[in-house]
């Protein structure tokens, strides 16, 4: 897979953890982007809310292309040979629903051959109380599946066993942390008064052609491909219906063999042993580098 970022240690970093913090923002972008929101929704949810879930495609995309206006060229230091499809505001209000389950982003590249990542960008400092971003270093290289939002969460049913793994990121505002779309990640309720603003963006590798995937529960061992324009994700009508259904845009590749997977919990205790091991060889082998520095 060609590299996405223009250093090598932060690309040696991604491919290893399956996420990265790197700086981003300047405060007059923070204060331009939060009055951008402001302006689209001066009434926020005390729900999580992401402004992908409007149903109106024109809204979404005038919102998508205002931010993208004032990160994307601030990305061009980081990343290399990339196309940016589009971005979304995040708000976590402080009501029960604010939490963000546990979960991984669709597949929606073909990851033998390329990098789809999201950035997750606050709009003010993240910790523990307002719902920081967190995630399972290491947890996209556990499984191949391919991840789609009528496949279930690969995980589905062990997700306590998976807290423990968790790893809490507390970032600052000018900071954004860079996410492989198989990594495992999730945020807690927010307990503070005030909305916790963040925006995703999403890059992949330049010239990757975007895909998606729709399983019917009918045809269980069938799974169907479909070739996507790159702002499909802001094209959803009732998103939260629509993405459960077979899609109306895009070209149809095909029906391909599937088997669904349902592992065990002596597979999931498995696949956590041997993760565990792996973090710790990782630790020994930094630890060894920089002796001999």
């Amino acid at each position: 897979v060609k590299a996405i970022f223009k250093n090598k240690e932060h690309q040696k970093q991604f491919d290893e953890d399956g996420f990265l913090k790197i700086p981003l923002l300047t405060e007059d972008n923070i204060a331009d982007l939060t009055a951008i929101f402001k302006t689209y929704y001066p009434n926020p949810s005390d729900d999580f809310y992401s402004s992908s879930y409007e149903n109106d495609f024109k809204t979404k995309k005038e919102i998508s292309d205002a931010i993208g206006q004032i990160i994307v060229p601030n990305l061009e230091s980081t990343f290399v040979d990339f196309t940016w499809f589009g971005s979304a505001f995040l708000s976590k209000g402080n009501g029960p629903r604010s939490e963000m389950p546990m979960h991984q982003d669709w597949t929606i590249v073909d990851e033998t051959q390329f990098i789809a990542l999201n950035i997750w960008t606050p709009l003010q400092d993240t910790n523990d109380e307002n719902g920081t971003l967190e995630v399972i270093r290491g947890s996209h290289t556990w499984h191949s599946e391919l991840r789609a939002p009528t496949l279930p969460f690969y995980f589905n049913g062990y997700q306590d066993k998976l807290k423990s793994k968790l790893i809490s990121i507390p970032t600052k505002a000018t900071e954004a942390i860079v996410l492989n779309q198989a990594v495992i990640h999730y945020s807690k309720a927010n307990k503070t008064p005030d909305t916790r603003l963040a925006i995703t963006t999403g890059l992949k590798s330049k010239d990757a052609p975007m895909i998606f995937h729709y399983w019917n529960k009918e045809e269980p061992n069938l799974i169907e491909q479909f070739k996507e324009e790159d702002d499909f994700l802001i094209r959803f009508t009732n998103f939260h219906t629509s993405i459960f259904q077979r899609p109306t845009l895009g070209e149809s590749l095909g029906k391909k063999p599937f088997h669904p997977v349902k592992l065990t919990a002596e597979e999931v205790d498995r696949i956590l042993m041997h993760a565990d091991a792996a973090s710790k060889k990782t630790v020994f082998q930094k630890i060894a580098q920089w002796v001999k520095m």
